[in-house]
């Protein structure tokens, strides 16, 4: 039996409001109006780009010590994460969910990295999902806008 790729969605869509990419779920608007006509490469190939982006934000932040307690914690919170992304992502998922707060990053197999060591959590989540956008315009940008042509 084929399992179907899940959707990225987080059910805060921004493109109806005239993104290019969505503030919730950082596909491209043009991804989310086509999701449904991709086939399962298409797909992936997405999601791929939003979890090798998504990573690299964390990464600079927060580190996984303990990627076991992280997947326990998750689970006995009833937080939403994807079992198939690495754990990076599912302390993305942490953030995203809980906008910060909580008691103890040790209690969930984190740490802070230098970068972050000065910021509340709150702030770490604010400064990851804005640097996890600004690269998908990023990304959005380099590969979909037209340089104007003068004449």
């Amino acid at each position: 039996m084929q399992t179907r790729v899940p959707t990225p969605c987080v059910g805060l869509c921004s493109t109806t409001y005239g993104d290019s990419v969505c503030r919730g779920c950082k596909r491209f608007a043009h991804e989310i109006v086509d999701w449904n006509r991709y086939d399962d490469a298409q797909k992936a190939a997405v999601l791929t780009r939003l979890t090798q982006l998504m990573s690299g934000v964390v990464s600079r932040y927060v580190l996984v010590t303990d990627a076991d307690r992280l997947k326990a914690s998750l689970d006995s919170h009833g937080l939403r994460y994807r079992k198939d992304q690495p754990p990076e992502c599912w302390a993305y998922d942490l953030f995203r969910q809980t906008r910060g707060q909580f008691a103890r990053l040790a209690d969930f197999g984190l740490a802070k990295l230098p970068e972050a060591e000065s910021m509340s959590y709150r702030e770490i989540w604010d400064v990851m999902n804005s640097e996890y956008l600004l690269v998908s315009e990023g990304h959005y940008e380099r590969y979909f806008r037209q340089p104007l042509a003068f004449d």
